[in-house]
């Protein structure tokens, strides 16, 4: 073989490595509850995921503690005025479960927050229902999606999407991908 062949066929595998690389690139997180795993996501490369475990917190009233479940939380490494929360409260068994807690969420989104929408979709394949609104969170105009994704493992994924005005619209892609790449466990 000529050297020119045989440089010809490292830079081919070279290629072949690189690329076989870039399809694995992106880490799979699985969501579990207790014993059970409920959810896995794929994260794609320069996110950062933090995880929050179950945990009792104190409300902004006088009710006193009030539980949170475990949060994945969602954001490129650079900002980008993006940030995504994934959860999923074992006491939410169906979509309709899902809206009643929804409701219930403004006030945790944003201050003087406005429903603009909301639909019915599919989600990663699964029923989804959609609401969409503004407000304002730590002084900055935001737009906030907040989508209950309804699992065949009588579990619901509360997703939420919160963009600051002005956020780098690149990174919808990225936050779409992680939303299609929901799968129950």
């Amino acid at each position: 073989m000529t050297r020119l062949t045989k440089f010809g066929a490292i830079l081919t595998a070279g290629f072949l490595l690189a690329g076989a690389q870039t399809a694995l690139a992106e880490t799979q997180a699985i969501y579990s509850d207790a014993s059970d795993k409920v959810f896995e996501v794929t994260v794609p490369d320069f996110w950062t995921l933090r995880v929050g475990g179950d945990r009792d917190i104190e409300a902004s009233t006088e009710e006193g503690l009030r539980a949170v479940e475990r949060v994945f939380g969602l954001s490129p490494e650079n900002g980008h005025g993006v940030w995504m929360g994934l959860i999923s409260p074992s006491r939410l068994r169906t979509l309709e479960d899902a809206k009643d807690y929804a409701r219930n969420l403004g006030g945790q989104l944003a201050k003087t927050t406005e429903i603009t929408g909301s639909s019915e979709r599919r989600v990663a394949g699964y029923p989804a229902h959609i609401i969409e609104g503004t407000g304002r969170r730590n002084g900055k105009a935001i737009d906030f999606t907040v989508m209950l994704l309804d699992l065949p493992n009588n579990r619901v994924v509360v997703g939420l999407t919160v963009l600051e005005k002005g956020y780098d619209v690149s990174a919808l892609d990225d936050v779409n991908a992680i939303l299609q790449s929901i799968k129950a466990r």
